[in-house]
């Protein structure tokens, strides 16, 4: 039995898959949380993990991860907890290791002016706002402004449950919202716009072109393939895309995609303005602690204040009265 892989079937010579040859093809995807698990299982089999976090939970923070991602997670992890001298991966090792393999190490090196650490907490408070109030929309489990790769800061997101196959159109509307959800609580909250939300702009308008080109959600246009990927090797596959329409469906097609930015932009602006508060609130305790995880987020939404923040400011300012006092008391000491 002779087996090979490629990650590009489109290239390979018709001759190598005639009848006898590599006539059977196993498409191999990213795992779903099974398959996590199991891809777990493997690669923790020489690691100390504390007994209280589970494989399942671990694979339900990583969504979209490969195998190859899953190694380098738990080798991360474990790399984070020899580094504090801990005897076994915590919990929160697991955390760091994901916002790693997805973004990057931390940059806490680097330096932002004060408006910019406004803009960057509004920013991504502006996305945790929406991801809250839309009913289909992801779970926010962490939010941060401590720069990580080229991003200022950023949302990790997770879906209430997998969908492996299939997004409706309602979905993907909900997803462009989200995206945008940064640059518009940018323009509610300053009256002006950043280069901050380039990647989410970029995102949002693939899924809206594709949304008209490949999964004929379109009223206007219909359930019609205007694009489809190419089989131009020499162009690469990026750029292989093979368009059957003339310009005048073209012309059709950018209005269409205009249309949905344009309404769920206002969507996204309408949630802003509605809770305004609440982005505000987030804002504020990003710019104060930096991080918030999912338990944060939650209690500020339920009670409008953050109890690990207001008792460290409260301690704080405590120190600090009793420190007065003691001056105040010497002084008074060596006057007499």
């Amino acid at each position: 039995i002779v087996m090979a892989a490629t990650n590009r079937v489109d290239i390979l010579d018709p001759a190598l898959m005639r009848p006898g040859r590599f006539d059977r093809q196993i498409f191999v995807g990213r795992p779903d949380i099974k398959g996590r698990v199991e891809i777990l299982k493997v690669h923790s089999r020489n690691k100390k993990i504390n007994p209280e976090i589970t494989f399942q939970e671990i694979a339900r923070r990583t969504p979209g991860f490969t195998g190859a991602d899953l190694e380098n997670l738990m080798n991360e992890a474990a790399l984070l907890a020899a580094r504090e001298n801990k005897s076994q991966i915590e919990l929160t090792h697991i955390d760091e290791a994901v916002d790693r393999v997805m973004m990057g190490p931390a940059k806490k090196s680097r330096v932002f002016s004060k408006k910019e650490k406004e803009i960057i907490a509004y920013h991504e408070a502006g996305h945790a706002v929406i991801g809250l109030k839309l009913e289909n929309a992801n779970i926010v489990h962490k939010v941060t402004i401590i720069p990580r790769g080229q991003a200022g800061g950023y949302n990790l997101m997770l879906p209430k449950e997998e969908q492996a196959f299939l997004q409706t159109r309602q979905n993907l509307l909900e997803m462009i919202i989200g995206l945008l959800g940064g640059r518009v609580a940018e323009e509610v909250i300053f009256q002006e716009i950043s280069t901050g939300g380039h990647n989410d702009l970029q995102r949002s308008t693939a899924i809206a072109r594709a949304m008209i080109t490949e999964y004929g959600m379109s009223e206007r246009l219909g359930p019609i393939t205007y694009e489809k990927d190419s089989d131009t090797v020499f162009l690469g596959r990026d750029y292989g895309k093979s368009k059957n329409f003339s310009e005048q469906i073209a012309t059709e097609i950018d209005k269409e995609v205009r249309g949905i930015i344009h309404e769920c932009y206002e969507k996204a602006k309408e949630l802003i303005e509605k809770n305004i508060g609440l982005l505000k609130r987030i804002a504020h305790y990003l710019l104060e602690v930096e991080t918030l995880t999912k338990e944060d987020i939650d209690e500020i939404v339920e009670t409008n204040k953050l109890s690990r923040w207001d008792n460290v400011l409260a301690e704080e300012l405590h120190e600090e009265k009793n420190s007065e006092d003691s001056v105040k008391e010497e002084q008074n000491k060596q006057e007499d």
